[in-house]
């Protein structure tokens, strides 16, 4: 290392701590009502548009406040569904609803909440659906941006859980 400089102003300390385990933050299960990596039903494409329904298990007591996102991996990560603000009491996310109190992000289709899946005719496109657990509640109004609502949840994220499924279009 360098000798500090006479104009040094500030100073970096460096904690450690020998011998103790950290243990992993988190530690949830999001369950959706797919297999993972099976062809989605088609009530939630584009033939019906109703968003799917999933539950989070074993939410730690640090997570402040659940999200999940559903990106079509196929078309460079577009934007189907983003929620946010997920109170971790309400581990169930219903069919065709939204958590009371939760913002939803305008997706790829540029709508606020779920654009269902709906690849081009004789394409199957993969899909990840992803489930957050973060440490705070986010300060950001319904309809924000994708980009920057997924920016601010993988910030705050203390832990993730993913499935894929995949769509294909006749």
């Amino acid at each position: 290392m360098r000798e500090p400089s006479a104009d040094q102003q500030e100073s970096i300390a460096v904690t450690t701590t020998s011998g103790a385990e950290i243990s992993p933050v988190g530690g949830f299960a999001l369950t959706p009502t797919w297999a993972e990596g099976a062809q989605l039903d088609a009530r939630f494409t584009c033939a019906a548009g109703i968003s799917p329904g999933l539950t989070f298990q074993n939410v730690a007591s640090d997570i402040v406040t659940l999200a999940l996102s559903i990106v079509d991996e196929t078309a460079n990560n577009s934007v189907q569904w983003i929620v946010a603000n997920i109170q971790p009491t309400d581990t169930a996310v219903a069919e065709g609803s939204v958590p009371t109190g939760a913002i939803e992000a305008t997706n790829s289709l540029g709508t606020i909440g779920f654009g269902a899946p709906c690849p081009p005719a004789g394409e199957t496109h993969t899909y990840r659906l992803t489930g957050y657990g973060l440490s705070q509640q986010l300060d950001l109004e319904n309809g924000v941006d994708s980009a920057t609502l997924i920016q601010a949840i993988e910030l705050a994220a203390l832990d993730t859980q993913s499935s894929s499924f995949v769509v294909t279009s006749n």
